[in-house]
């Protein structure tokens, strides 16, 4: 009875064990991701009285993983009116990720069309990019997806980034033989609920670009809170324009569905004596302290949520102007 019984435990063990070893081989597999950013809008204050449906931006990819250790990706972003220029009508389609990842242990590197790291853990905190890009986003301070490589190392609480990307942002070709480059630390506390990051890039054409940004964060179970800070020299290249922002931002969940959020960002710039005033005048116009509060409803989680917000502008021109606009936001994932 006994060799019996020890006869089919060995069996049980060695067909548990091939059937584990089965199981842990990998197979190459990929996946569709799509996410669709549409509002309606409004004009309530200031000289406008626009009303609109918008279908803000549209992203289609495909992701392969290749090895356990390395994957491809490719993402096509359809832009609506975002993307408008003067009296054109039209939608424009650009590749905004076509790149390789390597990742093992504590390594991550990517190589080819692919998100840049400027403020990339600020827009996570944030979580409203169909509302609202982060701020530097939204100002232009930096592209969010550029042609280049990068790498980041991970510890336990540090994470080292390193990129070198051409500097023209996924909308354009490169020009020109000036690269940017990119150094960043982001570190995190008390069980990853502080969050501290600071970032600089360099790049120089005729015209050298620097860029110096802190952030720290507040990531906790109901309620989170972000602030950052950046300067940067020859803003996009214009010499003699240096440009100062800031976003506060924060929300408070009722419910796991349902929460209140705020952001305030105010933008200024500094110009040389001899700069053109036709030129100041243009930049005062969209400088100044941007207001946005709003509410937001998780209607199906990981897939689909809606914001009704508000969004006001006071720019830093002599007369203060102000303009008002109502939204309603919603974003769509598969």
């Amino acid at each position: 009875m006994l060799k019996k019984t020890l006869s089919t435990f060995i069996a049980f063990a060695l067909f548990a064990g091939v059937h584990a070893q089965e199981k842990e081989e990998f197979k190459p597999h990929g996946k569709v991701e799509g996410r669709i950013f549409a509002n309606f809008n409004a004009d309530v204050t200031g000289d406008g009285e626009a009303k609109a449906f918008e279908l803000k931006r549209a992203y289609l990819g495909y992701s392969y993983q290749i090895t356990p250790e390395l994957k491809a990706k490719i993402k096509l972003d359809v832009g609506g009116s975002e993307f408008i220029q003067e009296d054109v009508e039209s939608q424009y389609a650009y590749f905004k990720t076509a790149a390789v990842y390597y990742e093992k242990d504590n390594w991550f590197v990517a190589f080819g069309l692919h998100d840049t790291y400027q403020f990339k853990v600020q827009e996570k905190l944030w979580g409203k990019r169909y509302v609202l890009p982060s701020m530097l986003d939204k100002q232009k301070f930096d592209f969010s997806a550029d042609i280049g490589a990068s790498a980041a190392y991970h510890f336990d609480n540090v994470s080292l980034d390193f990129s070198l990307f051409n500097g023209e942002g996924y909308k354009q070709l490169q020009q020109d033989d000036a690269f940017r480059a990119g150094l960043g630390a982001t570190g995190y506390l008390l069980d990853r609920k502080i969050i501290l990051r600071g970032y600089s890039d360099y790049s120089s054409h005729d015209v050298h670009l620097a860029s110096y940004t802190g952030f720290i964060g507040l990531d906790m179970d109901k309620w989170s809170l972000g602030a950052e800070y950046t300067f940067q020299d020859n803003y996009a290249y214009m010499e003699g324009h240096d440009r100062n922002a800031y976003s506060l931002f924060g929300q408070y969940n009722f419910t796991p569905k349902f929460g209140v959020w705020a952001r305030v960002d105010g933008i200024s710039s500094d110009f040389a004596s001899d700069v053109d005033p036709e030129y100041v005048d243009k930049w005062q116009k969209k400088d100044g302290t941007y207001f946005y509060p709003g509410v937001e409803y998780i209607i199906v989680p990981k897939h689909l949520k809606a914001s009704f917000n508000y969004h006001h502008h006071v720019d830093d021109t002599a007369g203060n102007h102000e303009d008002g606009q109502i939204f309603f936001n919603i974003e769509v994932r598969f």
